[in-house]
């Protein structure tokens, strides 16, 4: 147990590490520009990771202000990943904006879907209803990111490599988490070290996609697409994109989303 222990003290500090340097890859390449929502999201990982730290230092692992302080903070960094996902996806999609106008209103339903969820959660047993929560979210997650990925495959939507890799970090630690809490719901307390150790390996290999994705400097947007007119559209380019054309347009027309200032 010691021993479990103390490799989990040396992976957190090396997911400490490599948040920094990802957080100073963001700012000197100014790649904060093109994912000010991610960066923020990064900010507050290390200021969980520089608190949870503080916390077991004053109240010890053990302790039942240390769990509601871990499950609590767990929540905040869990919704600003739902953020940087949002982030994520808008600027994937933007330039769609009928397929975006359908997107975020599927985002605010399975936000609804998640408070629902975790209100019944903490009638049925109050201490899962934090873990019930982080898990819900988590799966809301998993569930858009590939969604997002299939979606940007079958239409062969024109993405960023580096949107590319941080829907892979998104996807591969929110996956991880809905299983890993699936087995904490049942194991709470013989799991918990285990767990702990798993998930901190999960989000390290998150960080290592999203340093290396954001290592270089990135433009702040892709060029326009041109949606020309349908005849010249399919000519030059494959079937599948017109079919995207073609549902941008349906979708445009039923959801009338504004057209952006400029």
């Amino acid at each position: 147990m010691q021993q479990l222990a103390h490799i989990q003290q040396v992976l957190w500090a090396v997911n400490v590490g490599i948040g920094i340097i990802l957080l100073t890859l963001l700012i000197a390449r100014e790649n904060y520009r093109v994912y000010p929502v991610f960066t923020g999201y990064n900010l507050v990982n290390l200021a969980q990771a520089v608190s949870f730290y503080i916390a077991s230092r004053r109240w010890g692992y053990t302790s039942r202000n240390m769990w509601l302080f871990g499950w609590s903070s767990q929540g905040v960094v869990t919704v600003a990943r739902a953020l940087a996902v949002t982030e994520l996806c808008r600027h994937m999609l933007a330039r769609y904006r009928g397929v975006w106008a359908l997107v975020w209103r599927v985002l605010c339903a399975s936000a609804l879907l998640v408070m629902v969820y975790s209100s019944f959660a903490a009638r049925r047993k109050w201490e899962l209803a934090l873990p019930a929560v982080d898990r819900s979210l988590e799966l809301s997650i998993a569930v858009v990111i590939v969604m997002l990925l299939l979606f940007a495959r079958y239409y062969d939507v024109l993405a960023m490599a580096s949107d590319r890799s941080l829907a892979l970090g998104f996807c591969l630690y929110s996956c991880f988490s809905v299983v890993n809490n699936t087995f904490l719901d049942r194991f709470l307390y013989r799991y918990a070290g285990l767990w702990n150790l798993l998930g901190i390996l999960s989000f390290l290999a998150s960080l290592l996609v999203w340093t290396w994705a954001l290592r270089n400097p990135l433009k702040e947007a892709l060029p326009e697409e041109p949606l020309v007119a349908s005849g010249v559209y399919e000519s030059v380019t494959p079937e599948i994109n017109a079919r995207l054309r073609a549902l941008n347009e349906k979708l445009s027309r039923f959801w009338k989303p504004r057209e952006p200032r400029r």
